[in-house]
């Protein structure tokens, strides 16, 4: 029950690590990272075609559904999408503090990104209880929080995931108090798109 929140440094956007500060853009010192600044991105749509392709294994993955309401995620905050560089990125530099600043910088991005409908949660914002379990490729820390088990709605299986994964997936939702329910994405056979069936599963009584 824990959940990854990542560094700029980490992110595959070059432009997450670069700001515009009038006519010099100015880098994060990838040795220095984020000082702890991280987030963790979310997305409104569960459904994308190009979301599934780019984040979950081509559709072989899965994706967790939670809780737009739940009060730990009731800080998450929309990313602007933009065409032209805005100075600093857009932050407001004269209403707000430092970190109110670092968290209006990274939350515009390019409009190329527009399809992904991206929502982040700033670690500042969550209950304390992060533990790091190692360094990416990139030398910064794998940052993990805990989440509250009642915030998770339901998993969805993509097109091309495996019978033995689905496998795996129940045996750990089968862990849980709550049920958490199960469902497999699939194509439709008039429309680009996916539809969803729940996946029955029982949970032994012990």
């Amino acid at each position: 029950m824990k959940i990854r929140f990542t560094s700029v440094v980490s992110l595959n956007d070059p432009y997450e690590s670069l700001m515009r500060l009038g006519d010099v853009n100015a880098f994060v010192d990838h040795k220095r990272g984020d000082n702890g600044f991280k987030f963790v991105s979310l997305s409104r749509n569960n459904a994308n075609l190009l979301m599934w392709s780019h984040y979950s294994a081509s559709h072989e993955g899965y994706v967790l559904a939670f809780d737009r309401n739940h009060s730990f995620f009731s800080t998450a905050q929309a990313v602007r999408y933009r065409r032209i560089r805005a100075n600093f990125n857009g932050a407001k530099m004269s209403c707000c503090s430092k970190e109110d600043v670092l968290k209006q910088v990274v939350l515009e991005k390019a409009v190329d990104w527009a399809y992904e409908e991206e929502e982040r949660l700033f670690l500042q914002d969550t209950p304390d209880s992060a533990v790091n379990i190692g360094n990416d490729k990139w030398g910064q820390p794998i940052t993990l929080n805990s989440i509250p088990e009642d915030c998770i709605l339901g998993v969805y299986l993509g097109v091309k995931a495996s019978e033995e994964f689905k496998k795996q997936i129940i045996e750990v939702l089968k862990k849980h108090t709550n049920h958490i329910p199960l469902f497999q994405f699939s194509t439709k056979s008039t429309e680009f798109a996916l539809e969803t069936k729940e996946v029955l599963y029982a949970i032994q009584e012990t």
